[in-house]
């Protein structure tokens, strides 16, 4: 079960929720843009956390800086990096050995530019932003391995998430939903289904 935990970020208090079955392997799990209602309670979110849950990580899913209970405000993303490598650390101190992190949205951006320049390898990533975002099309040994987005999402566009997934990760494996939009409502529970899918795949996220 999760409980609700705090920890910090350089000198700023975040909220999470942690639920630790005694796994040796955990994620963290982040969330939509802050500054447009993003926060852990998404429902992209929750079920990309069950999903994990089920296939037995520990999980921590929080409010980046300025959003939720957390304190702080939004830094343009370095900041929010920064929250990422604190939440990294907070479940190695629960004596998780190996930490990934997977996320949706603006959390995408986050988790693969940490990717890029730090020890974190990116898992899943839902409904990248790239055609909101400025995301780097270069090479990532950290990930991704699985992309999801949707035929109808304005956000993240399918013909150029098809020329930066193979940029990535040449064998990530790009999954799309048809007809799905930015916010996946009637097709979360495919969204669940194909990670779990995933990560109970052999070779994949096991």
């Amino acid at each position: 079960m999760e409980h609700r935990i705090t920890f910090t970020s350089q000198n700023i208090t975040l909220e999470g929720m942690l639920e630790n079955p005694g796994a040796k392997r955990g994620v963290v799990i982040t969330h939509p843009h802050p500054l447009y209602g993003g926060d852990m309670d998404n429902p992209v979110v929750l079920a990309m956390t069950e999903s994990y849950r089920k296939a037995g990580f520990a999980t921590l899913r929080f409010n980046f800086r300025g959003a939720g209970g957390s304190s702080g405000r939004y830094e343009e993303g370095t900041g929010e990096i920064c929250d990422l490598l604190a939440a990294k650390s907070r479940l190695e101190a629960e004596g998780v050995e190996e930490v990934i992190c997977s996320g949706y949205s603006f959390g995408t951006w986050i988790c693969l530019t940490a990717s890029l320049a730090h020890p974190i390898t990116t898992d899943i990533m839902v409904a990248p932003p790239v055609t909101f975002i400025d995301f780097l099309a270069a090479p990532c040994d950290r990930g991704p391995k699985l992309v999801i987005a949707g035929t109808q999402d304005s956000f993240a566009d399918i013909e150029t998430l098809k020329g930066m997934v193979p940029v990535w990760n040449p064998s990530a494996a790009l999954h799309i939903i048809e007809e799905a939009d930015h916010f996946f409502s009637i097709h979360l529970k495919e969204v669940e289904k194909i990670i779990d899918t995933y990560l109970t795949t052999p070779g994949e996220g096991t």
